[in-house]
């Protein structure tokens, strides 16, 4: 089995981890201790590895639309910076239906609250630009 510890590496920087301490942590099950390498793990130890750190790789739900509104409020110019764009949209929303900031939404509240901030607020906004 080939391996690619770039993946590991990748997603321990991403998580804030030394990889060394994610080997260690996985391996503390065995009888004779634990390790801290990567080359010590068998391939099946390695896969299971791979596929419990490659949860901590994967978007929130809900991640896209998140991105999608801060992109198009970018667009409206809502802010200098993204902190500045996420503190106009929350002023946004709590003003709408649900009053909730962006984070506090659930799956189906931010479906709905992303539709409206595509058919009607940036609609409104390149109209406003057009007078």
């Amino acid at each position: 089995m080939k391996r690619d510890y770039s993946q590991i590496f990748a997603i321990c920087k991403k998580i804030g981890k030394d990889y060394k301490d994610v080997v260690a942590e996985f391996t503390e099950h065995r009888p004779a201790g634990q390790t801290d390498s990567l080359r010590a793990l068998t391939d099946g130890e390695y896969s299971e590895l791979v596929r419990r750190i490659a949860m901590f790789n994967t978007p929130p739900p809900g991640d896209q639309q998140r991105k999608k509104m801060i992109a198009i409020a970018k667009l409206m110019k809502w802010g200098k910076n993204t902190d500045e764009i996420l503190e106009s949209i929350d002023g946004w929303l709590l003003k709408q239906k649900y009053e909730k900031p962006l984070m506090e939404l659930d799956l189906q509240q931010l479906g709905v609250m992303v539709t409206v901030f595509e058919t009607k607020v940036y609609p409104d906004y390149l109209r406003g630009l057009n007078k």
